[in-house]
């Protein structure tokens, strides 16, 4: 018997949220009675709100911290604080900061901050994904003037420095031998206070540029989706993440903003040890599985069918590749270990029907859904068969080499498959020899080269892409100015208004 959405959705539906709430805690804010606006956030903090760590991503969304570079739309590097930049040679670039910048601490913002910051990236235990194995050091030449050098041409340095993982800090920041950010970033936004259930921010005064529109505002982190959506309902918060796709239809149409992401759902095959190790059967996974119960059911249609890695948010990547897979061997009943977890609660659902597939073809199935926090050491030992996850392409830097270096590449940062494939190495190594000095030419070849490197991952089985999603926010009407973006960088702004 088929599944279907409605026998997965146990006890998310409308009758159990009262009990959800009574054990997910209180709220800090929310309600019309609040001159604050309160946020649910999806994840909680996993390393003290450190930026150099996946936290960074929470200090984006709350304007609390940046970085030197911005992004715009098409993903080109734009001014944020650092006003310019050139490239002196292959492998040294300047850049020319603001000199109108407070940090939250009262300290001014210049060169030594910057080098400071991205040193400590550079240095720290688990260095951030975005510029793992570049060699990046960074030396302040002036007030506001900073050589950032790397061991290797890297075309792409300024979309890197955006990441929110090289966050700018003052240097108090660093005292403890950590990466602080309360009370020690530069955005429209300043954390006050942070506990484990939530942090509390307020307007920075002193801020560069345009003032905040409201005076602060309250994060609360509520990993249940269910409860999130309930907290909308209530008024308990005004802005929810990562609304389940599964409780669209029961929300008021005016309460959602949903934009298209270059976020894909797959499916990540363990290539290194265990019954996967084996491209054969690998093979046969890749062929065992059916994303159209997927989309329709679980996404509600409001996801894309998947056409590779790169889905249609980004148009550049729709010439896929071809490619070939090895021919599938007999699973006989193998076991595997499947694992996903529970901060996006399509994850779970999905996960049950691959399981189901891969039950039909011939395996057998275990699966493991956790919390992400708790289960991330786990997915990079290798200590699962296959991990499905939701993963932004292009959230790092911009630019989709960083991901294909990180996530496929021997030895790369955020290699969950395992992959250690020299046809892969050498594609994505391709992608970063591009010449930059034509724009427009540059642009075209770099994009023919990832798709080139897309084919190469494929081809290999390491990865099986289940959807391209959609961002969907909860926002309550007395709300205004909350960021739709594809990169999931922004939610709140300095133009965020509360009625």
């Amino acid at each position: 018997m088929p599944l279907n959405r409605r026998a997965l959705l146990g006890a998310t539906g409308p009758l159990a949220f009262g009990g959800l709430l009574a054990s997910a805690g209180c709220f800090t804010g929310g309600g019309d009675e609040s001159e604050r606006l309160t946020i649910a956030m999806a994840l909680t903090p996993a390393a003290g709100l450190s930026p150099h760590s996946e936290d960074a991503f929470l200090l984006a969304r709350w304007a609390v911290a940046e970085t030197l570079i911005g992004l715009d739309a098409e993903g080109a590097a734009n001014p944020r604080l650092a006003t310019d930049w050139t490239q002196i040679d292959d492998t040294t670039w300047e850049f020319t900061l603001r000199d109108d910048v407070v940090l939250h601490d009262g300290t001014t913002f210049d060169a030594e901050a910057a080098a400071r910051s991205l040193n400590a990236a550079a240095e720290t235990a688990a260095v951030p994904r975005v510029i793992d194995g570049i060699g990046l050091t960074a030396e302040a030449t002036g007030t506001h003037t900073l050589l950032v050098t790397t061991a290797a041409p890297d075309p792409v340095l300024p979309q890197r420095l955006s990441s929110p993982q090289l966050a700018m800090l003052a240097q108090t920041a660093f005292e403890e031998g950590t990466a602080d950010p309360i009370g020690h970033a530069t955005g429209p936004f300043r954390i006050v206070e942070s506990t484990a259930t939530g942090a509390v921010m307020e307007r920075h005064d002193d801020y560069w540029g345009e003032p905040a529109a409201m005076d602060g505002f309250d994060a609360d982190y509520v990993p249940d989706a269910a409860t999130r959506v309930a907290a909308l309902r209530s008024g308990d918060a005004d802005v929810i993440e990562a609304v389940p796709y599964a409780q669209i239809e029961t929300l008021n149409p005016d309460l959602l903003q949903d934009a298209p992401t270059a976020r894909t759902v797959s499916f990540y095959l363990n290539t290194a040890a265990g019954p996967l190790a084996d491209p054969a059967l690998r093979a046969a996974v890749a062929a065992a599985i059916d994303p159209t119960p997927i989309v329709d059911d679980i996404y509600e249609g409001r996801a894309d069918a998947p056409e590779g890695l790169f889905g249609p948010a980004l148009a550049w990547a729709a010439d896929h590749r071809g490619y070939e897979l090895p021919e599938p061997a007999r699973p006989e009943g193998r076991a595997l270990t499947l694992a996903t977890y529970s901060n996006r609660a399509e994850l779970p659902e999905t996960l049950t029907v691959i399981a189901s597939q891969l039950e039909t073809a011939g395996f057998s199935v275990q699966t493991q859904v956790r919390d992400y926090n708790d289960i991330e050491p786990d997915m990079f030992a290798g200590a699962f068969d296959a991990v499905l996850m939701s993963r932004s392409v292009v959230q790092d830097s911009g630019d989709a080499y960083t991901y294909m270096e990180s996530d496929f590449t021997t030895g790369g940062g955020f290699n969950v498959a395992q992959l250690a494939d020299p046809a892969v190495d050498e594609a994505v190594a391709a992608i970063a020899t591009v010449p930059a000095e034509d724009a427009d030419a540059a642009e075209s070849e770099r994009q023919a080269a990832v798709l080139d490197a897309e084919a190469a991952v494929l081809a290999t089985a390491a990865v099986i892409p289940v959807a391209h999603e959609r961002l969907v926010i909860g926002v309550s009407e007395r709300v205004a100015n909350i960021a739709a973006d594809p990169r999931e960088l922004a939610i709140i702004t300095a133009e965020t208004t509360v009625e």
